[in-house]
């Protein structure tokens, strides 16, 4: 047993304090935030007041500002200090987070909800190029599945509080996550260290300076726009996937809130060891294959209604979400210039904005208009598509810019 400290240690060491930092942040915030995600739109329409489409509509607000920002936020990460914006960014989550609690009107809501989203769009980009800076490349795929993992703890455990936080009180999980907020922005100010910005090696600086603007950020724009199947799918999951179940199962608060901790739970046991199994694999192969799992669990959402089928279907969306997303992610950090880094990370993430804006919205006329049957029937067809584009993609960049595999 003795062994067990020293290569624990040895495992710590591997990684920089930012990456432990990062974990005990997204463990934090996760937990929390995941007692509000799977019942906001509950929240909104059954606590605050409105329609089913009103409430969609300023779900989508937040994206859609984190959407506006993103065009200059990247920009503000590769120009300033990371830990500055990743100060200002938790500030701006934890302030939106702590007047939500308080919020008694759709139009209060919107405008907390706008600057929650403007939190967002700085520290998404700007906390994952700090990652790229600190890393090395062969390193990359592992420190984003420990990250995705650590989230996993939260998105275990937060939908089972929140349920009885729902019933009880649910202004008290913004409550909740405007602290863990707040003490996340304590442990960042406090152990990460303020570094310089990366300077890119000469022979990068006179290819990017050689290209024009459009040429520059081609790659990232691509993978921006072959990923909104995904984030499509997620945006209905995260939405409508909650009143497609109200519809069709008897106790769909509970339903729901175990078909999240079960996903929580497996990608926290095995997360890390799929993208540690799978990291010599083709990223063609991983990243389109993620689009398949993810079609096979929508339709299950359309046509199945049995519980334990549902649960049972959470480990594709596991396999779906370690594979491909974590290597996407890897991917986008190989492919950025090391003085774009922020601006990749945010025009590549775009893509979740864009969804998560328009397809609680559209899905919602589907979805009343012809069932959650059909909602997901049409994402999964969607998803197909997307595989197939993403693969060629894919196969033409290894073809064209061979990149050495990570590992």
């Amino acid at each position: 047993m003795s062994h067990i400290p020293h290569a624990l240690r040895r495992f710590i060491a591997t990684y920089p304090t930012l990456l432990w930092v990062r974990l005990f942040g997204e463990t934090l915030t996760s937990l929390s935030s995941a007692m509000i995600a799977p019942f906001l739109v509950l929240y909104l329409s059954e606590n605050i007041g409105g329609s089913v489409t009103m409430t969609m509509l300023v779900i989508g607000l937040q994206p859609f500002s984190e959407i506006l920002l993103t065009l200059f936020a990247g920009g503000i990460t590769d120009r300033y200090r990371r830990k500055t914006i990743m100060l200002l960014a938790l500030f701006l989550q934890g302030f939106a987070m702590l007047g939500m609690a308080w919020a008694d009107s759709m139009l209060g809501f919107a405008i907390l909800y706008i600057i929650n989203g403007a939190g967002r769009s700085l520290f998404i980009p700007v906390s994952r190029a700090h990652l790229a800076d600190t890393i090395s490349s062969a390193q990359m795929a592992g420190a984003f599945a420990l990250l995705n993992t650590s989230s996993s703890i939260g998105a275990a455990l937060g939908p089972l509080v929140g349920v009885m936080i729902y019933k009880y009180d649910p202004a008290m999980a913004f409550l909740f996550t405007a602290i863990s907020l707040l003490i996340y922005t304590l442990a960042v100010w406090w152990k990460i260290p303020q570094t310089p910005l990366p300077e890119a090696p000469v022979e990068e600086a006179v290819d990017v300076r050689s290209r024009g603007s459009w040429q520059v950020y081609r790659p990232a724009l691509a993978i921006m726009m072959l990923s909104l199947p995904i984030s499509l799918f997620y945006a209905q999951t995260e939405t409508n996937l909650q009143l497609h179940l109200k519809y069709t199962l008897p106790d769909y608060l509970q339903t729901l809130a175990l078909l999240i901790a079960v996903k929580g739970g497996l990608l926290l046991l095995f997360e890390y060891l799929l993208v540690k199994w799978t990291q010599h694999l083709p990223a063609r192969l991983l990243i389109s294959g993620s689009y398949i799992c993810f079609l096979i669990v929508s339709l299950g959402y359309a046509f199945i209604d049995n519980v334990p089928v549902l649960l049972a279907l959470q480990v594709l969306l596991v396999i779906g979400e370690s594979i491909g997303l974590t290597h996407l992610m890897a991917f986008v950090t190989r492919i950025s210039p090391v003085t774009m880094r922020g601006r990749y990370f945010a025009i590549t993430g775009t893509h979740w904005d864009i969804s998560r804006m328009c397809g609680p919205y559209v899905g919602s006329l589907v979805l009343l208009q012809y069932g959650g049957t059909m909602l997901f029937t049409i994402v999964a067809g969607i998803l197909l598509i997307g595989a197939g584009f993403m693969y060629v993609y894919l196969s033409t960049n290894e073809k064209t810019s061979p990149l050495e595999r990570e590992g």
